[in-house]
């Protein structure tokens, strides 16, 4: 991909309006000149999520974070710097604008990423052709969806389904046809890890094919379903599905099948659907169920309940198997909503029975009536402990479930509303549940905390304190808040001053060197300076702190101080290494005083850090 053009990530960030990105995932309500909601970032009861659209950057007081627009989107779907890019540029209609001739600057990683999406795309095109071949296999593969599973051809090419051939070395040759380079194939996922033999070998043989998107709607993976056809595995058979094997693009326990499609259905006035299958999440958005979604191989984890957490849903609706191994699974799962603050109903299918299955039978009103008849979280696990006439121990048990989970809760309000909702279903006083509760928490103190001394009580909380910086990230502060200073820096800072392990001070070295040569910058051109994502995050968190400017100087006394203590740094630093080089050299030649010389004009200096006067700073042009 060629580099960006200079002035297109301002253009980007001029164009899309704040609000506008932001409240796609946060109710804001006015303050001021700003808006404010609850934080995207922490769980929290009272909102200190501030977008300043005018200004063109967002604080947040629970968490820390702060940036802009692009940033936001970052933190928020979880990508590098050029996927956001991308991101925003097609939900705003922004094309993308590239330097003529210019190479991509883009890390290796975020180019091996960019490369194996691409990858994943084109393989899925392949698995369609063979789809639709017209050969015995892709028959077979075909017979399978529109026969037996009742599936249109529609849907389909709708979802990318496709075939993979029983021929093993046939997807890798047609790749190397296509001058696909070896290193991208070894990452991609699509094939067992190669030993002495020439050809590439596919994991996926004779299967159907089911395309794997992440949020953003890019395949970044595959799951291939046993067919008549598909070879075995010697004496083992071959297992019914395969997924794709983790890669730098594919996590299991970070993707919900379907969630690309059913986030442009849901909103808080609607709730997820979760099934277990990719199949049922098919059927299930084929009929109507548009915002229906499946776990991705693997057993249900808090990361992919924080997905749906931040697509902000009314709730999440369960459908599990009527099974032991579905009611186990239900189970697990009210740990993870009560821990991500999702409210959550269990429905029930039939044993033996799933969605793809009654929707087939019964249509749309059998899963419906099916949803209408879902429990809610706390009743749904009552039911599985309490008998029909519940006795005081499995009351008892009740609470022994949920206390453990509640403890973490953030959240009075929701604490105390499963709290009454656990008394109603128990039949037992609220002041009883919740003297329990409280005495369950009392209890779980670590032993340090409960053997306390009486005349020495608990400290109050402490008060929130910034985390501690670096003369570099001080420097870069006054930097960023009175550009001016940018010539002097320039004029006295000595590369070997700056602490490049940091990245404040990387940032300033690249800043630094660049002034050198061209003169003053402003903060926009300073960040296009910048290819690192932990660079533009803390860039950014230094440029949006607020700071209120007065007649005494503080940024050009900060500066100085930054100055003076790296200059003392490097001073001792050079000190020591001539001190430990006079104890080498024991001749008493001209070298050695040399080097004593050195070290006496060394803790002269010191004396005398260099420092910027307000003369010195030039008006910006």
């Amino acid at each position: 991909m060629p580099r960006l053009a200079n002035d297109f990530v301002g253009e980007l960030k001029d164009r899309i309006d704040l609000f506008d990105l932001v409240s796609r995932y946060v109710e804001l309500k006015k303050s001021g000149s700003s808006w404010v909601g609850l934080s995207p970032f922490n769980k929290e009861k009272t909102p200190s999520f501030y977008v300043h659209p005018q200004k063109g950057f967002f604080n947040c007081f629970s968490s820390g974070e702060k940036g802009d627009g692009i940033t936001f989107i970052q933190k928020i779907e979880n990508l590098d710097f050029y996927e956001a890019i991308e991101y925003l540029s097609r939900e705003f209609n922004i094309p993308l604008r590239f330097m003529e001739g210019a190479t991509s600057t883009q890390s290796h990683g975020q180019s091996i990423r960019r490369e194996l999406y691409a990858l994943q795309e084109m393989v899925k095109d392949w698995f369609h052709e063979q789809f639709t071949a017209d050969d015995e296999e892709s028959k077979t593969g075909r017979h399978y969806w529109i026969e037996e599973r009742k599936f249109s051809f529609e849907t389909a090419s709708n979802f990318g389904v496709g075939y993979s051939p029983v021929d093993r070395f046939a997807l890798g040759q047609f790749l190397r046809k296509k001058s696909i380079p070896d290193y991208l194939l070894a990452k991609s996922g699509l094939f067992y890890e190669r030993k002495k033999q020439n050809d590439w070998v596919s994991i996926f043989c004779g299967r159907l094919m089911i395309p794997i998107r992440e949020k953003l709607g890019r395949i970044c993976g595959f799951t291939g379903r046993k067919l008549s056809i598909t070879p075995e595995w010697g004496q083992k058979k071959a297992p019914k599905y395969i997924n794709s094997p983790e890669t730098p693009i594919f996590f299991k326990g970070q993707l919900l099948f379907n969630l690309d499609l059913a986030n442009k259905a849901i909103n808080e006035q609607k709730d997820f659907l979760l099934v277990e299958g990719q199949l049922d999440a098919i059927r299930c958005h084929s009929e109507g169920f548009h915002t229906t979604v499946a776990p991705q191989g693997t057993a249900f984890k808090d990361t992919q309940a924080e997905l749906m957490r931040k697509s902000n849903p009314r709730r999440i609706v369960c459908l599990l198997d009527g099974d032991d191994a579905g009611q186990k699974a239900a189970l697990s799962y009210v740990p993870i909503f009560l821990k991500t603050g999702l409210d959550a109903r269990f429905a029930t299918l039939p044993i033996g029975s799933d969605p793809d299955q009654i929707l087939i039978n019964q249509g749309r009103e059998g899963l419906a009536k099916i949803i209408e008849e879902g429990k809610p979280m706390v009743k749904y696990v009552c039911s599985k402990i309490l008998s029909n006439h519940p006795t005081p121990n499995e009351k008892t048990r009740v609470g022994e479930f949920f206390f453990p989970f509640l403890t973490e809760m953030e959240s009075m309000v929701l604490c105390d509303s499963y709290l009454n909702e656990i008394s109603t279903a128990i039949d037992v006083p609220p002041a009883s549940v919740k003297a329990d509760f409280n005495k369950y928490k009392k209890n779980r103190r670590p032993a340090y905390q409960q053997k306390m001394s009486p005349t020495h009580p608990p400290m109050e909380e402490e008060p929130y304190t910034e985390r501690l910086t670096t003369a570099e990230d001080d420097l870069l502060y006054c930097l960023l808040h009175d550009v001016r200073l940018g010539r002097s820096l320039a004029q006295i800072i000595n590369p070997s001053w700056l602490d490049t392990k940091v990245t404040a001070g990387r940032i300033l070295a690249k800043v630094i060197a660049e002034i050198s040569a061209d003169g003053l910058l402003s903060t926009a051109e300073m960040e296009n300076l910048l290819e690192e994502d932990d660079e533009r995050f803390l860039f950014q968190n230094i440029l949006f702190q607020e700071h209120d400017a007065d007649p005494d100087q503080n940024i050009l006394d900060l500066a100085n101080h930054c100055i003076s203590a790296m200059f003392i740094r490097h001073s001792r630093s050079a000190e020591k290494d001539l001190l430990s080089n006079l104890q080498v050299n024991s001749s008493t030649t001209l070298s050695n005083t040399e080097l004593r010389n050195q070290l006496k004009e060394i803790r002269i200096s010191r004396k005398s850090p260099p420092q910027i006067f307000e003369n010195e700073l030039e008006p910006i042009p």
